[in-house]
């Protein structure tokens, strides 16, 4: 008798402090000073990253090839109605003389809005000057397009 009791009085025992014990405790993020700025997120698809970047290498290419109607071929349509081969051509020797000299690059964001997309590429050039790019492409249906392009940053 005194063994069921025993046993008895510890499953209550159990039991109440099970019962009088605070639910499992979940880990809540604590705010940190990183709270108001913005972080970045990647809002393009995996597809969309790379096709963009395929886009972006395959003018890269046609520079490093020094054949400008290759690179202007991968213009937007936009563009390309607002800007002949030759035009293009000039902006290009006298903007972004790197992009006729490129020793590496490194595409490494895309974001998107809408049909626009926005590409940060690192483009290093044979003279040991780095630069952080802006490339915005467009795409119409399957084909891509760039629209523009802009020197962020230059690192000597």
């Amino acid at each position: 008798m005194r063994r069921v009791s025993s046993s008895l009085l510890t499953l209550i025992l159990a039991a109440t402090l099970t019962a009088c014990s605070s639910p499992e405790e979940v880990s809540q993020p604590t705010n940190s000073k990183l709270d108001g700025i913005a972080q970045p997120t990647p809002t393009c698809s995996t597809q969309e990253f790379v096709a963009g970047s395929d886009w972006i290498k395959g003018q890269l290419k046609a520079f490093e090839e020094a054949d400008a109607e290759k690179a202007y071929s991968y213009a937007s349509e936009t563009f390309q109605r607002a800007n002949s081969v030759e035009d293009f051509a000039a902006i290009i020797v006298s903007q972004y003389t790197m992009l006729l000299d490129i020793k590496d690059y490194q595409i490494i964001s895309c974001d998107k809005s809408g049909e626009m997309f926005s590409f940060k590429v690192k483009i290093s050039d044979n003279q040991g000057d780095s630069y952080a790019m802006e490339y915005i492409l467009s795409r119409n249906g399957e084909r891509w397009g760039v629209d523009g392009a802009s020197v962020t940053f230059k690192v000597s």
